[in-house]
């Protein structure tokens, strides 16, 4: 009886093997044979490529009539203490920068125009070709335009444009209303910046009320005539662009880079900002 049951737990134990053996290879097949999943590499961001600039012929035929008549623009010419004592460095041009700057456009042949030259050609189409134009704007009417920049341009007989923050004339650091009236009789045009220079991203109350004041008060004096506006911080949206269709302005400016100026954009126009370097550094 012994010798049956232990019979038995032998065969019982050797099936179990012989089972074992017979399954275990194809496990082992099986799970070899397995692809392994394995963990993607981090993606990374390729570099957004800057666009390449528009020529003048593809300006013209989605913005145009075009021309390229650059627009230089300023804001403090002063010495560079001066400009330090007033935290005011990163919006200065030196007086001998500014003059070196000016002497320059006349070597090389520019021709300084009114923003009414600019005006005729939207409204009509007819440039001289053989001419290089170029536009001088300065934004905020700072005193320190009638101490350095004024008696430059006059030695140069060139003209300007200053955009002015009607509300901040007679304050300290801006020009007085009579200084305004001396160099508008000298051919420099005193245009709209509005009222107290806020951007116009505000409410459109608010962005009539800075506008029209403005605007209100340089008609008064017999100033820009022309109708042409700076968008305070170069920045412009529809509303306001807008607004001054219904005031009937006839151009804006914006502090877009650019020097091709375009019909379709009349009233947001691109101007280059102009720091203490040759101008021949900026495409001149």
């Amino acid at each position: 009886m012994k010798r049956l049951r232990f019979l038995l737990f032998f065969s019982i134990i050797f099936l179990g093997i012989i089972s074992l053996l017979q399954v275990l290879p194809k496990r082992i097949v099986k799970e070899t044979n397995t692809p392994k999943s394995t963990p993607s590499p981090v993606p990374t961001l390729s570099p957004t490529p800057t666009p390449r600039p528009l020529t003048l012929a593809e300006m013209n035929l989605l913005y145009g009539p075009c021309v390229r008549m650059p627009a230089l623009m300023y804001h403090h010419i002063q010495g560079l203490n001066e400009a330090k004592e007033k935290n005011q460095t990163a919006l200065t041009v030196t007086p001998e920068f500014f003059r070196n700057q000016m002497q320059y456009l006349k070597d090389k042949g520019y021709a300084v125009v009114s923003v009414d030259n600019l005006i005729t050609f939207f409204d009509s189409g007819v440039v001289n070709p053989s001419v290089k134009a170029a536009l001088i704007t300065f934004d905020d009417a700072y005193e320190d335009f009638y101490r350095n920049a004024y008696p430059i341009l006059k030695e140069f007989g060139y003209k300007a444009v200053v955009f002015v923050p009607t509300g901040l004339v007679n304050n300290p650091g801006y020009l007085s209303w009579d200084q305004i009236n001396e160099m508008a009789s000298s051919g420099i045009l005193f245009a709209n910046h509005t009222w107290s220079h806020k951007n116009v991203a505000v409410s459109q109350e608010v962005l009539e009320r800075e506008i029209s004041t403005a605007d209100l008060q340089l008609f008064e004096r017999g100033l820009n005539s022309s109708k042409v506006f700076a968008y305070p911080y170069g920045l412009d949206n529809q509303r306001a662009i807008s607004l001054l269709e219904k005031l009937n302005y006839k151009l804006a400016f914006t502090t877009r880079y650019g020097s091709v100026q375009c019909t379709k954009q009349r009233l947001d126009l691109p101007r280059i900002r102009i720091g203490n370097s040759n101008l021949s550094n900026y495409g001149f």
